[in-house]
């Protein structure tokens, strides 16, 4: 790296200090060369970027990531709460620090505006659902249930009809608690910082931000915790609270956050291992193509230990054993023939059929053998003795089994390899741009060395008699040179703005047409059973209401549209992506080729109208590279945002759906039509620049002003050929 710093410096400074800045500028353009100062931060930022391994760790609410994080990390300690909801679940990042510090952020007021919006929906459904459900109840009524117990079964299952969506409830759920919390929201900074001196300080603190209980833990967002783990050293661990996250806001910042990750860890319990929910996790994480390494966890693997056909004899190996045969046909049930649906690494990994299992409390218990304070970790530790006695007749025995039940040492080792690989990944990387930049510097070395050589040669095989007569010869030419390099330019420049609309309109149109097909693959319906009041007619209305027979309840099903909006949100936020990255690659793409193209059809032209005696080339060359370097033309910047009625998640029933799919056409047509106008806008601007390019001119001027040099040169010849000499001399001495 100093060796290539060093190449640049030099080359820098013959330039500089012999006036060729303005005579290199086109050449040093095309070659991306950069200041020295420049070019020595990038390669300082190239070698510490990224320095940490960043681990992504995913899995659903309850499935172990806290237990398998604390006995990764802080060896069973319990630093990191446990979360009871997908609400509690807090997205949490884990750093290293010389200090014990936890950064809290808080939600904004719009996300908990957002979450009062989807709270008051919920009380609408509920209380309806409520309803239905009570008069029901009391036209079935039982001689041994009373109003106030049919009320609280009504509101029983009203709550559990609104549970069916979790993504909906999930709001309810969390603002009841904001509500319950007492706590003004104008009181509370975006973030906050608490210091500790120990774990255990910690873990106290944590519980009122993480804890099920916690007095703020309504209000949080995420938490960094910085600490001073050895563990942790060159690593960042994102725990997230899962993809199909219910508060927006935070999903987005987990997926670009795990979008950055070299591995990912998906940790799914054992009783429950790989349902929809994992897999769910796993398209969203395929389609991030920078991952290195996936791996699975099967986490709760004490849990499995217990059942009679994995505990056989009591042996415990076997079982052991046993249990991991049950987790790879489960593995293997769910990938197998499934290779369409991932990408192909990524499917390689999954179908390895090598379980990577753990059990987190296992680590809890060895640190505190003997002296068990929590009650889930005694109730695991009295099954494995009743189950396993000859493996846990003694504290020494229990320590090597726990051990081999927690599995950390393969965990680790997985890690260690990761690791491994991060570095020479980020080598690679660091090597890759030290050798591109190195072959940049060369190729420029070359074209300057060729440059002088060219000037050495003319002034050589010239006097100042000729020079002086090239002169005027240009002066005959002149007008036609300007009109064919006008003509030839705008031409070349209208041909380039025709093809890139093309291009980029038919790419766009993919991109909608796919993002109309998801939607549509998301429509659906569902039919439920409601209950009606219906007046049975007949005799005198106020005896009927007076004795309640006027109404007879009846149950009828209704059919209503639903759509799962999650997928359709993703796929719309996708395309914005991924049009930006079209227009601006295929623009940048575009325009690169169009001037190097250029730069052929200029010389070409000019030598077909005006003669190869009259202009000379490498000049012409030189000079329309110079003209290019300091012809501005606009650069491609497209942004859009979401619409608030489209960032919703989960299934929409009914009225919602035409909600949503009126908002989300509404949006699409306002993005087409941006996208349009601003492809249209792009290719005038691009027009407006080459049209008044009046490169004709800049062309004479610039071949005028090195013919004027020449000039100069050959006036002190001797004197001239010495310096160009001594700058060959120069360039040549540089090795590398």
């Amino acid at each position: 790296m100093e060796n290539l710093i060093k190449i640049n410096e030099t080359i820098e400074s013959i330039v500089q200090e012999n006036d060729l800045v303005g005579e290199l500028q086109g050449i040093e353009k095309a070659h991306g060369i950069r200041p020295s100062a420049e070019l020595k931060n990038t390669l300082e930022d190239a070698s510490q970027q990224d320095r940490q391994l960043k681990i992504g760790i995913l899995g659903r609410v309850k499935a172990g990531k806290s237990s398998f994080l604390n006995a990764l990390i802080f060896k069973g300690k319990n630093v990191l709460p446990k979360a009871a909801t997908p609400m509690t679940a807090a997205l949490t990042i884990l750093e290293y620090s010389d200090k014990f510090e936890a950064n809290i952020e808080y939600y904004t007021k719009d996300d908990i505006e957002l979450m009062r919006q989807k709270h008051d929906k919920c009380q609408k459904e509920m209380q309806k659902s409520y309803e239905a459900q009570l008069d029901k109840l009391k036209q079935n009524k039982k001689a041994d249930k009373s109003d106030s117990e049919l009320e609280a079964l009504a509101d029983k299952y009203a709550k559990k009809q609104l549970k069916e969506d979790s993504s909906i409830y999930a709001y309810y759920e969390q603002y009841e608690q904001i509500k319950n919390s007492n706590i003004d929201i104008d009181t509370l900074s975006e973030n906050e910082k608490i210091v500790c001196s120990n774990y255990e300080e910690l873990s106290d603190k944590l519980k009122e931000y993480v804890g099920s209980s916690g007095k703020y833990m309504p209000f949080t967002k995420s938490i960094t915790l910085a600490l001073n783990e050895e563990m942790l050293k060159d690593v960042k661990i994102i725990d997230t609270p899962g993809i199909n996250d219910p508060i927006i806001s935070r999903e987005e910042r987990t997926r670009a956050l795990i979008a950055d990750c070299d591995v990912v860890f998906l940790v799914s319990p054992s009783g429950q291992f790989l349902n929809d929910s994992d897999l769910e996790l796993l398209k969203n994480i395929n389609k991030n193509n920078g991952i290195k390494e996936f791996h699975i966890v099967a986490s709760q693997f004490d849990n499995l230990l217990s059942g009679s056909e994995i505990k056989g004899n009591g042996v415990l190996p076997e079982a052991i054993q046993r249990a991991k045969e049950a987790l790879l046909r489960q593995q293997k049930s769910v990938f197998e023939g499934k290779a369409y649906d991932y990408d192909q690494k990524i499917y390689e990994q999954l179908t390895a059929f090598d379980v990577l299992y753990s059990s987190g409390v296992s680590v809890e218990i060895a640190n505190n053998f003997g002296n068990q304070k929590d009650e889930n970790a005694k109730h695991v530790l009295n099954l494995l003795k009743e189950n396993y006695p000859d493996y846990f007749a003694n504290e020494e025995m229990a320590l090597y089994h726990l051990n081999t039940l927690s599995n950390m040492d393969k965990i680790l080792l997985v890690l260690d390899n990761v690791r491994k690989e991060k570095d020479r990944i980020l080598q690679n990387k660091i090597t890759d741009l030290i050798s591109s930049k190195k072959s940049a510097l060369n190729s420029y070395k070359i074209d300057i060395v060729n440059l002088i050589s060219k000037k050495i040669e003319i002034l050589n095989q010239k006097d100042l008699a000729q020079i002086k007569k090239q002169i005027e010869k240009i002066k005959t030419v002149k007008s036609k040179v300007m009109t064919k390099a006008n003509s030839v330019f705008e031409d070349s420049g209208e041909e380039l703005s025709s093809s890139l609309k093309d291009k980029l309109n038919a790419q766009i149109k993919a991109i909608f047409n796919e993002v109309s097909d998801i939607s549509e693959k998301q429509r659906g319906s569902e039919t439920r059973t409601k209950t009606k009041n219906i007046d049975k007619g007949g005799g005198f209305l106020w005896w009927r209401d007076i004795f309640g027979c006027r109404y007879e309840t009846k149950e009828c099903q209704e059919t209503k549209e639903t759509l799962d909006a999650e997928p359709i949100r993703i796929a719309v936020q996708d395309s914005i992506r991924e049009i930006n990255n079209i227009l601006s690659g295929v623009y940048d793409d575009n325009v690169r080729n169009w001037r190097k193209n250029i730069l052929k059809e200029l010389i070409s032209s000019l030598q077909d109208s005006v003669g190869d005696d009259m202009l000379d080339p490498d000049m012409i060359k030189q000079s329309v590279r110079n003209i290019m370097a300091n012809i501005s033309l606009p650069e491609f910047s497209y942004d859009t945002t979401l619409p608030i009625a489209l960032q919703k998640s989960g299934k929409l029933v009914g009225s919602e759906c035409d909600e949503f799919r009126s908002a989300l056409n509404n949006f699409g047509n306002e993005l087409e039509s941006k996208v349009s106008s601003d492809v249209n806008k792009i290719c005038q601007t691009l027009d407006k620049a080459i049209a008044n390019a009046d490169i004709g001119q800049k062309l004479i001027i610039s071949y005028e002003e090195k013919i004027e040099q020449l000039v100069k040169d050959a006036q002190d010849k001797e004197s001239s050929l010495a310096k160009y000499r001594s700058i060959l001399d120069q360039l040549n001495q540089i090795e590398g």
